[in-house]
């Protein structure tokens, strides 16, 4: 396997058992994880995240973590762009890259370069928006989105207000509909993990409960200490969100937990349409013997003699 270095992308819903699935599969192989969530990417912010541990980072080198401040933009070009150099170096040394995540559009940003325009922040412009959406609500934004560029409206969620906002002032920088492709095509073998719906919400649940015991509400206590603003992109994400009004007394205990676990089963709806869409993804079954079955995706997809040519550096 390693002569070829191939990318094998793990995905599927929170909670469906992603990043066991890749460290087995990383120990196999040899392989190394690059993760690919919107929110590991955020220093300080483990419990929330569900950030690997210590001792599933000494089981498998990860890339693409702890990157930047809570109080900053990450964006998926950004994404792409130090993604892109990591899987040049994995191929160069003939290392298999496990890109593993459910940050859907972070994975298609790195390996089916569907990629936005590289255009710089515009601050009046995101503050007018922003004040749109809380006045109107997101359907407002994705409306004139819907008019503006039909082809990215029917790929962003109604309720996601930062990708709203982003692909806004996209459109106003270049005056027209974002291009749909920009970049090289990475191949990759795409594993995609499932689950009975009712059990994962349990999981789902469960993993929120788990969570509070291992310290959420102080890690948040901590970032609120640091200076970092409830408002910025980190903060306001699920999880987060519903500890900062928990902290601040808007919300009870009880129902931060309720809220929280309410926005993760709809987080894994908009994820499901996501994924469902990419007629690439094999969907294995998560409770049964899903490393059995993903290593013989594998193999199968190894064993052909399609060239697999290192990313640009």
């Amino acid at each position: 396997m390693t002569d070829e270095a191939p990318v094998i992308a793990i995905v599927g819903p929170t909670a469906v058992g992603k990043s066991a699935l890749a460290l087995e599969i990383a120990r196999r192989v040899g392989g190394e994880i690059m993760t690919a969530d919107s929110r590991q990417v955020y220093r300080y912010m483990d419990v929330g995240t569900a950030k690997p541990t210590a001792a599933e980072r000494a089981m498998a080198p990860h890339h693409m973590l702890d990157l930047v401040e809570p109080g900053d933009t990450y964006t998926a070009g950004r994404y792409r762009e130090e993604g892109t150099r990591v899987l040049a170096r994995l191929a160069t040394s003939g290392t298999p890259a496990l890109v593993a995540g459910g940050t859907g559009f972070y994975i298609r940003s790195l390996l089916d370069g569907m990629l936005p325009p590289a255009v710089e922040p515009n601050p009046e412009l995101r503050k007018v928006l922003r004040a749109l959406a809380a006045d109107a609500g997101p359907h407002a934004l994705h409306s004139r989105l819907a008019e503006l560029d039909p082809t990215s409206a029917a790929r962003i969620h109604p309720h996601n207000v930062p990708r709203l906002v982003r692909a806004l002032e996209i459109i106003d920088a270049l005056g027209g509909p974002i291009p749909s492709r920009q970049g090289r095509e990475v191949p990759a073998l795409y594993i995609g993990l499932t689950m009975d719906r009712v059990r994962l919400r349990m999981r789902s649940d469960q993993r929120v409960l788990a969570q509070m015991e291992s310290g959420l509400v102080e890690e948040t206590a901590l970032l609120l200490a640091m200076g970092y603003d409830p408002a910025s992109p980190a903060l306001t994400g699920f999880g987060y969100a519903q500890m900062v009004a928990y902290l601040t007394g808007s919300m009870t205990r009880d129902v931060a937990i309720m809220a929280y676990q309410q926005a993760t089963r709809a987080y894994i709806r908009r994820q499901m349409t996501w994924f469902r869409a990419n007629s690439s993804i094999n969907w294995i079954d998560a409770e049964g013997c899903p490393i059995d079955e993903a290593m013989r995706l594998i193999t199968a997809w190894t064993s052909r003699a399609v060239p697999r040519d290192a990313p640009p550096a």
